[in-house]
């Protein structure tokens, strides 16, 4: 019996000379499609599976065995992410950082993710802590006294300043890094991982 849900393509790899194996996060956390002659030129797949695609997927399961039947809509992100090298980098680094540390589904992350690689970021640093910040409130997991308490006013004011905000917000790279490393080893901890 088919079913319907949306997913965020994430990654695509070619395998053998015609298929691919996509993974993609949606109704069931980080899983993997097989997409049979999809790297084929002549396929109706070609641009579909590229990462950052948002797809309205018709899919049937067999066992870990994901296998897209029709794909009903795409909204095609990557070609925000072709705009222009600063953008690529900014969904890169949303997409990368999200991989590493989510793996089960939640709705609301699912629209965070969303959300955030939708943006035109032009001031990276600030922009990847908000959407880490973000990612642990909406997770749950936020916790203010995981920072030291010599960064947590710069901390609040990531977590509390309007996106146009953080486009004017300088951040040095050393304590970008220290806040990076502390959210790292939180979610390290917290999903046991």
């Amino acid at each position: 019996m088919p079913l319907k849900s949306k997913a965020l393509v994430v990654r695509r790899l070619v395998v053998g000379d015609e298929d691919l194996l996509v993974k993609v996060y949606g109704w069931s956390g980080m899983m993997n499609l097989y997409v049979k002659d999809g790297a084929l030129p002549k396929s109706s797949y070609a641009s579909v599976f590229e990462p950052f695609n948002l797809l309205g997927l018709i899919y049937r399961q067999s066992g870990d065995v994901i296998l897209p039947l029709d794909v009903e809509k795409v909204y095609y992100m990557s070609y925000l992410a072709s705009s222009d090298y600063r953008r690529f980098l900014w969904m890169s680094s949303v997409l990368v950082f999200f991989e590493k540390w989510i793996s089960y589904y939640d709705p609301h992350i699912f629209n965070l993710l969303i959300s955030y690689l939708s943006m035109d970021v032009k001031n990276v640093h600030p922009s990847l802590i908000r959407f880490k910040i973000d990612l642990l409130k909406t997770a749950g997991l936020y916790r203010d006294e995981i920072f030291e308490e010599s960064i947590r006013p710069l901390v609040r004011k990531l977590s509390e300043s309007t996106l146009i905000h953080l486009e004017r917000l300088r951040i040095d790279k050393q304590t970008a890094e220290k806040i990076d490393r502390t959210i790292d080893s939180h979610l390290e901890r917290s999903l046991g991982l």
